[in-house]
């Protein structure tokens, strides 16, 4: 138990109605800022002395004593904490303050994020509990240029820009100033990784991919380009920029009518043999998908809704059973001249899932470029038929699953001898409760445990158990008792990660 050895109490209202007290803790030589719920103690009563204990915290002005856990019981009073922790102290009655606790994916300071509401959808907030960078994650937008003076994106840019004359095909670089051929790209940009926290706009799908910009659109003046122009841009990231640190994707939200032109399937076989992700965007005009969305090694991303539906304008079609949708109506992102608006488009459904993937690859760069786009396939949501189709491919992204997937997956990090499940096997018909714990080691309050399914899928958070573990009664988050099977149970704590495995019956 951590001891807190001075306390300075304000009042604070906490935004979700329940009365609180803010207040500073000095622990250790460092000073913390706690909340906790106003006037509420938990207080540990030797049983023994039950009787004696209440009755003195009665005549203290606690009316309001229950049994919460073994010796462990919730007192209320109008005092506020400072009193009432020394008043216990002083009688030898150990109290401590009912604190409040809040999803480790606690909501961004960005103060336009409540309008991504796409951010949601993809479980993107849960997902961030699980975001670590192990190496340089890149995306390449090849697009129309970026805003390098966004007070959300300047410091994701890379220092250069690579510009390619639409009219001569030539290729060359140029620092800031950035040239804008249009505000698409930085659209584009926004939704990848838009600065976090950083008090200012919105958030990015990713708070660690650097964006480099690629500009195929230089010098058109009419917001098109064409095949040579991209080409050319591919074929530049692929000889000068392969050496980057780190991982790397292409997001190319831009696309034409038509097959895949055999000279568009060299380059991208040859990035892609290089260990690039290429992903692009299935196109707007409600037909057959757009090229080079539809070459080989491509990614291709339909758009859907607030509601998981297509959207009236996305393209779809035979190759979109190689792909996956993401949201794609009213995503609100960065514009030039550090302002942000709604936009419609498969244009930014793709770098939603560019996104996503690049915070597959930031967790585990070891990682092929295949294997992170089958667990980005294989973890979205199936909203479409049942296994891939012609409008949602492997259904819509979802950024926890795929993160999640990584950790409970007994492939990619094996079991600790240190967690323990007990019973196990465990029955639910017969024990009630498969109860977990760590070796050594005390639950603090902000720990959490969560069980997957031996595919990876989530399937509950477990309950506390004291401060010695975990236990969990066999029901999925809807209630339902779980098919007997193997599953995985995942730790999390300041300290790290732990998982073990163990067997359901009926």
């Amino acid at each position: 138990m951590k001891i807190f050895n001075f306390l300075i109490i304000f009042l604070f209202n906490f935004a979700y109605g329940i009365e609180t007290e803010k207040y500073s803790v000095f622990s250790n030589g460092n000073k913390i800022e706690i909340e906790a719920v106003k006037g509420e103690v938990i207080v540990e009563i030797d049983e023994n002395k039950k009787d004696v204990t209440i009755e003195k915290m009665n005549s203290y002005g606690y009316k309001d004593i229950k049994k919460i856990y073994k010796n462990f019981y919730l007192a209320k009073t109008k005092s506020d904490l400072n009193t009432v922790i020394n008043s216990l102290s002083l009688n030898n009655i150990k109290g401590y303050p009912n604190r409040i606790l809040k999803p480790l994916y606690s909501f961004p300071s960005d103060p336009y994020v409540s309008k991504q509401w796409y951010l949601n959808k993809i479980n993107a907030f849960q997902s961030w509990d699980f975001e670590e960078y192990k190496t340089t994650v890149t995306v390449f937008v090849v697009d129309t240029g970026v805003d390098n003076q966004h007070e959300d994106l300047s410091t994701v840019l890379y220092s250069t820009q690579v510009l390619v004359d639409v009219d001569t095909g030539g290729v060359s670089t140029e620092l800031p100033p950035f040239t804008l051929s249009d505000s698409h790209g930085t659209m584009v940009s926004g939704t990848i990784s838009a600065i976090r926290n950083n008090s200012k706009g919105i958030a990015g799908v990713s708070n660690g991919i650097k964006i480099y910009s690629v500009n195929v659109f230089y010098k058109s003046g009419n917001d098109t380009t064409n095949d040579t122009a991209v080409g050319n841009g591919l074929s530049y990231i692929k000889n000068n920029l392969s050496s980057l640190p780190g991982k790397k994707i292409i997001n190319m939200s831009l696309g034409g009518s038509g097959d895949c032109s055999p000279y568009f399937q060299s380059i991208i076989d040859d990035l892609y043999l290089s260990n690039f992700i290429i992903v692009a965007a299935a196109g707007n005009d409600g037909g057959s998908v757009s090229t080079p969305a539809n070459c080989r090694n491509v990614v291709p991303v339909s758009a859907t809704d607030e509601l998981d539906k297509l959207t009236y304008f996305s393209n779809y079609g035979d190759a979109m059973i190689n792909g996956v949708s993401a949201p794609g109506a009213n995503i609100y992102t960065t514009i030039p001249d550090n302002s942000y608006e709604s936009v419609n488009g498969t244009s930014f459904s793709s770098p939603i899932t560019a996104a996503v993937m690049g915070l597959v690859w930031a967790k585990r760069p070891e990682f092929k470029n295949s294997e992170v786009i089958d667990i980005v396939k294989k973890t979205a949501i199936d909203i479409g038929g049942d296994g891939p189709d012609k409008k949602y491919g492997w259904g819509r992204v979802d950024a926890f699953r795929a993160l999640s997937y990584i950790e409970s997956n007994l492939e990619y990090k094996g079991v600790s001898s240190k967690f323990i499940a007990w019973p196990n096997p465990f029955s639910i018909s017969r024990d009630i409760f498969v109860k977990f714990s760590v070796k050594d080691s005390v639950i603090y309050p902000d720990d959490k445990l969560m069980i997957f399914d031996f595919s990876g899928s989530f399937v509950s958070n477990a309950k506390k158990d004291g401060v010695n573990g975990f236990m969990w009664d066999g029901k999925n988050d809807s209630g339902v008792y779980v098919a007997p099977g193997a599953y995985v149970a995942y730790y999390k704590s300041e300290k790290g990660s732990l998982k073990t495995k163990f067997l359901v019956l009926r």
